[in-house]
């Protein structure tokens, strides 16, 4: 389980720049709920951890660094 790989404060941060992205209550609502789960910060692509600059940048990054310079497969 990745979920404590960021610290409190690294949270935290995340929880403020979130709450200054999203002005919808209802996307709002959404991305902070997604912060607390388990799985938040971990790539859907590889599993590995997202980098916390990565998450800085972008909260709602669903890839790391790697697997977001992937080409996308474009269906046939």
């Amino acid at each position: 389980m990745h979920y404590h790989y960021l610290t409190i404060e690294q949270r935290e941060i995340l929880e403020r720049i979130i709450r200054k992205q999203y002005a919808a209550p209802a996307q709002l609502q959404a991305e902070l709920a997604r912060l607390h789960q388990p799985d938040y910060g971990v790539c859907i692509e590889c599993g590995a951890d997202i980098g916390f600059l990565r998450l800085e940048a972008d909260p709602a990054a669903l890839h790391c660094q790697a697997c977001a310079r992937l080409p996308v497969a474009r269906p046939a």
